[in-house]
């Protein structure tokens, strides 16, 4: 799209859109069953949704274990798209290493930091009726979290110590120095999105990894640009 082409800096398979693509393609398998490992942490919740049939207490802790279990999946899956854009191999023992860096990181960090879209959703959903305004400020708080959400992953990859408020305070700096930049890139990883949902076997098999690997080009991107790889104003 011309909008897109205006914005990216470089054009080439190595850029923050393209660029992802050009990693799939030379890491297929390998990452086709990385979004499979994602993926399978979602199926317990998926089913005590799909099957009312099957005992309250059932449905609830598969329920309890996608919710959770989802979350240093996320981490994982970041960490490995991370290490494909570099060039390394993706492989189980980097899974493993990976699980043992971010699990704890992840559930102290991304799990707050996604649960705000609950809250917002909660929150237009209750009040809304009443006082409509609500839901728009709701909505354009969700708007603009989800594109801060562009960054989430990737910084805790480099900075697995990282707190919430940095995270927060760094991804909410990059939106704001670089708008157009991570509108692209939200805007693409939304249309990923929807192709997954559409198609369903794309979410299951490769749409996670592709928006991953938006993001962390993305961020890789911005941070080259600004000279360092860290979370500092």
């Amino acid at each position: 799209m011309p909008f897109i082409a205006d914005i990216e800096t470089r054009d080439d398979a190595h850029g923050p859109i393209w660029g992802p693509f050009t990693v799939i393609r030379d890491n297929v398998e390998s990452l086709v069953v990385l979004n499979l490992g994602w993926s399978m942490q979602l199926l317990p919740g998926v089913l005590a949704l799909a099957f009312p049939q099957l005992p309250l207490w059932l449905r609830i802790t598969m329920g309890l274990y996608s919710a959770t279990a989802v979350i240093p999946a996320t981490g994982v899956l970041y960490a490995l798209t991370f290490a494909a854009v570099h060039g390394e191999q993706v492989s189980i023992e980097l899974a493993i290493v990976s699980w043992r860096k971010l699990a704890l990181p992840s559930l102290r960090t991304l799990a707050p930091l996604y649960g705000v879209f609950g809250l917002l959703i909660w929150l237009a959903i209750l009040v809304g009726p009443t006082m409509p305004v609500v839901t728009t400020m709701a909505t354009l708080a969700c708007l603009l979290w989800y594109l801060c959400a562009t960054y989430w992953g990737p910084m805790l990859t480099i900075d697995p110590d990282a707190d919430v408020v940095a995270v927060a305070r760094g991804s909410l700096r990059l939106v704001w120095r670089y708008p157009a930049e991570t509108f692209v890139t939200g805007f693409v990883a939304a249309v990923a999105l929807v192709i997954g949902m559409i198609s369903i076997g794309g979410l299951v098999l490769i749409v996670p990894v592709v928006i991953a690997l938006l993001h962390t080009q993305r961020f890789l991107d911005l941070m080259a640009r600004e000279g360092t790889a860290t979370l500092g104003d």
